[in-house]
């Protein structure tokens, strides 16, 4: 088993909450929320327009409230948080809980409802602990189109699902084709960070807004590995195997969840009218992982 430290602090790491804190005339709780949220619209509007035109609306209603030279600082942020997930896919810096760091260290995390974000190094461990590597190489080696699937019903900044990546590239597993993750938590904050870092990491999965406990969801993000490969994914866990990953919930308090209901894939070219948020191009590296920038 190999001794995971913590991750190094990385440039991005520092300068991310010195940018964002010199935002003065909002407070930094708001300014890390509005970052996280601007960024994660930013990117499913670039992939899924199933509901572009109210996202773009809650992205414009959020950005008025900063300057231009604000909203830069936010793109700066980004390209800078964008940039260590690069390093991490690519090998040339350390996979961490890249969201969750950020959230934790702005002292906004919710104490009352016992939000504490695992430390990554102990995310490693668990991952490590609970995976047979082996054994899935052996299962993907017999089926090269075999999906290990992964549940985290309070996934927070997605820091314990970057572990589980991180253990599986490292055995040597793509997980952008290999692997689905259907995640969620209760509240709205942890979704965008989740969304944002399973996003770029290339990571398929479904981040849910709702509560686990009672199968109520509000709303269910798709990261653009899921959406591209959706035929991959359907046939392989959408029909018997693992249902639920394949779905998006229907409204709280309707009996169970229709097996069959695909989320709609973006279109291969953008609408006329785009939203005006981040445009990413996708593309993949030597090793088959998604990126995508």
């Amino acid at each position: 088993m190999a001794n995971k430290r913590p991750p190094s602090v990385t440039e991005a790491r520092r300068e991310i909450p010195r940018m964002l804190q010199t935002i003065r005339d909002r407070d930094y709780y708001s300014v890390v929320r509005d970052f996280f949220e601007l960024s994660a619209i930013s990117v499913r509007n670039t992939f899924d327009f199933t509901k572009r035109e109210e996202l773009e609306k809650r992205y414009l209603n959020v950005a008025k409230q900063y300057s231009k030279d604000q909203l830069e600082t936010f793109a700066s942020c980004l390209g800078l948080f964008m940039g260590e997930i690069e390093a991490a896919k690519n090998g040339s810096g350390e996979f961490r809980d890249f969201a969750g760091e950020i959230y934790m260290d702005s002292g906004t995390s919710n104490g009352k409802a016992g939000q504490f974000f695992t430390p990554y190094h102990v995310s490693h461990l668990m991952a490590e602990c609970n995976f047979d590597t082996e054994r899935m190489k052996a299962e993907i080696a017999a089926d090269p189109d075999h999906v290990i699937t992964i549940a985290e019903p309070t996934c927070g900044a997605g820091g314990l699902i970057v572990a589980a990546m991180d253990v599986l590239k490292n055995a040597g597993i793509n997980y952008a084709w290999n692997a689905f993750v259907d995640c969620g938590d209760i509240d709205s904050r942890c979704v965008h960070m989740t969304y944002l870092t399973l996003s770029l990491l290339g990571v398929p999965a479904v981040v849910r807004l709702g509560d686990a406990l009672a199968m109520e969801y509000r709303e269910a993000w798709f990261t653009p590995a899921y959406l591209i490969a959706w035929p991959h994914f359907k046939r392989r866990i959408g029909q018997g195997k693992y249902p639920q990953s394949a779905t998006v919930p229907k409204a709280p308090g309707s009996p169970g969840i229709e097996p069959k209901e695909a989320p709609a894939v973006a279109p291969t070219e953008s609408p006329k009218n785009a939203p005006k948020t981040l445009e990413i191009a996708q593309k993949c590296d030597e090793n088959g992982q998604m990126s995508l920038f």
